[in-house]
């Protein structure tokens, strides 16, 4: 046989490059909308520009590379590298890639079918059962499927149908388990159309490679305004993916992160995300961990914000440190009307440090402190901070027990102002005010101080005094029974302080005084009395405990000389 024959034989035929390309790709690419659309930019690179076909390998390459969801795979992007590489060794170079006619093709078929109809060619591509419900409702505005979880191609199929719809902006697949997976096909879907405004990704676990597909896809998209993240098992080192997308450049005006596990490094990265985000309106962190550097961070980053206007922190770990970061957040931020700290263990000092800065700032317009570890002093001192606020229309203390003192201030204060407030039930006192009667019988000075200190003087026992006050054996003193305590032994407290005291050792707000919560007390002032007797004599005398140890010594002595007149002059 010949030798030229021979080597004919042998070689193989030069195939037309698009053919090779489909084949190489067709396990790779999600569906047919994005070849064409892959297609159509080879065609208008090669006509619009004299470029060799290494150039024109290259740029479609850097196309490949842009596509969201083939940044999953590492090994694509050295597959796509390669694409051409295979195309030049089969195809003869003066190949003019002409592509119009599988174009014209594809335009005609697509032109044929609706939305549904495309959502159940997907379906049967895919080999997936179509989801009515999905079906029926792609001809509104928004696709509700919640609780619907999905397989691999039965999402791939809806998205598929999304890509090709333009009516629907709202898309709510909360519990869907899409994962990551399908976090790839949704993120083609914000990445090529600007269609969807909501989107609630509530319980999809699309963890970090999920985030990272998002925020690629949200870079380019100029429509999505609401996000909702929540429940998605994003921890502190996801945040820094969390992070960018509030620094990106898109339209996003809410963003929902609550019920994850952001704790304090992920509350850290959010900080430095707040601090440069110009368009955020609502940011939810409630229910995160937060605490510490990440809750102070936070806390911070309000006085860079200017923009910002709810912000819901409630079920953290704020504590002292993180409110006192709020309110240096707060007393120079000039766009924040609604802030929620409930649940966040901010105790007395701790809201006295929020309270002045939500005093210093003018914009603010709802205040929610819920279930806090306050007392209903604290909440009467709160009303009177806030009383003069201009903005301020609406506070919740959730079910904070409250007394009568501040109901009638609310109602005070509604007179002048348009405000509303929540609280829990109002302890009232059941026996009418007694007047406080001869000023002699009293000493002037902190109520609770006066008692513990008397206490320690005459050296009473703590669970004595408690006993004597526990009439019915409860073990624990109700206010009636603790009142009447105070006033039978003839304790130098005026009756209308009696409220007060009680007010301040009722800690679980329970409406009765137990042994611990005497105790705790008690010792709390012993520490005290201990702190400033270790000063020096001049020191103790010069404490506000030694100015009413002082005044109790004098009202000892001048009891004890009018029984003395007293028994005398009967005699």
């Amino acid at each position: 046989m010949d030798e030229q024959v021979v080597r004919e034989m042998c070689t193989i035929k030069p195939a037309n490059g698009w053919q090779y390309l489909k084949k190489a790709m067709k396990s790779k690419i999600l569906d047919e909308e994005y070849e064409k659309r892959l297609y159509c930019e080879m065609r208008k690179k090669k006509r619009t520009s004299k470029m060799s076909m290494e150039d024109l390998s290259n740029e479609i390459s850097r196309c490949l590379i842009k596509r969201p969801s083939l940044i999953l795979i590492d090994d694509i992007l050295d597959f796509n590298r390669n694409i051409f590489q295979t195309i030049q060794l089969n195809t003869n170079s003066t190949d003019e890639f002409e592509l119009s006619d599988f174009e014209d093709d594809e335009d005609n078929n697509e032109s044929e079918f609706t939305c549904q109809e495309q959502y159940l060619r997907s379906c049967e591509k895919y080999h997936v059962v179509p989801v009515s419900r999905f079906s029926r409702q792609l001809e509104g505005n928004s696709v509700i499927l919640k609780n619907h979880q999905f397989s691999k191609g039965e999402f791939k199929a809806c998205a598929v149908a999304l890509m090709c719809n333009g009516t629907v902006t709202k898309l709510d697949i909360e519990g869907g388990q899409i994962g990551a997976v399908g976090m790839s096909h949704l993120s083609d879907l914000i990445y090529h159309t600007d269609l969807l405004v909501e989107l609630n990704l509530t319980k999809n676990d699309i963890g970090r490679k999920g985030l990272i597909l998002l925020e690629e896809a949200m870079d380019k998209n100029l429509k999505l305004k609401e996000l909702n993240l929540s429940d998605n098992n994003i921890n502190g080192d996801d945040c820094d993916i969390v992070r960018q997308i509030m620094e990106g450049d898109n339209m996003l005006q809410s963003l929902n992160l609550s019920h994850n596990i952001i704790c304090i490094s992920g509350g850290q990265h959010i900080a430095r995300g707040l601090a440069k985000n110009d368009g955020l309106k609502v940011l939810n962190l409630s229910w995160n961990r937060i605490s510490g550097n990440g809750a102070a961070a936070i806390g911070y980053a309000l006085a860079k914000n200017s923009d910002l206007e709810v912000l819901n922190v409630s079920w953290n770990g704020f504590e002292h440190g993180g409110a006192h970061a709020l309110a240096h957040g707060l007393s120079q931020n000039t766009c924040l009307k609604e802030l929620d700290v409930s649940s966040n263990r901010i105790g007395q000092s701790g809201m006295a440090k929020l309270m002045k800065g939500v005093k210093e700032n003018t914009t603010l317009e709802a205040l929610k402190i819920a279930d806090n570890s306050i007392i209903t002093s604290d909440t009467f001192m709160v009303l009177l901070t806030l009383e003069k606020h201009e903005q301020l229309s609406y506070l919740d203390f959730g079910n904070q027990p409250v007394t009568d003192e501040f109901e009638e201030k609310v109602s005070e204060i509604q007179k002048v102002k348009n405000i509303v407030v929540k609280y829990g039930k109002i302890i009232r006192n059941p026996n009418p005010r007694k007047t406080d009667g001869d000023d002699r019988m009293y000493i002037s000075g902190d109520p609770l101080l006066v008692l513990l200190e008397f206490t320690r003087m005459k050296k009473i026992h703590i669970l004595d005094m408690f006993r004597a006050f526990d009439t019915d054996g409860s073990h624990s003193i109700s206010w009636q029974e603790f009142g009447q305590g105070l006033e039978h032994n003839k304790l130098p407290i005026r009756p209308s302080d009696i409220d007060k005291i009680i007010q301040r050792i009722d800690i679980n707000m329970d409406g009765q005084v137990d042994f611990s919560e005497l105790v705790i007390a008690y010792k709390e002032h012993t520490k005290k009395v201990e702190k400033f007797t270790a000063r020096g004599e001049d020191a103790f005398q010069k404490s506000e405990i030694g100015i009413i140890n002082e005044r109790l010594r004098k009202w000892l002595t001048d009891s004890f000389m009018r029984e003395k007149s007293s028994t005398e002059a009967v005699s």
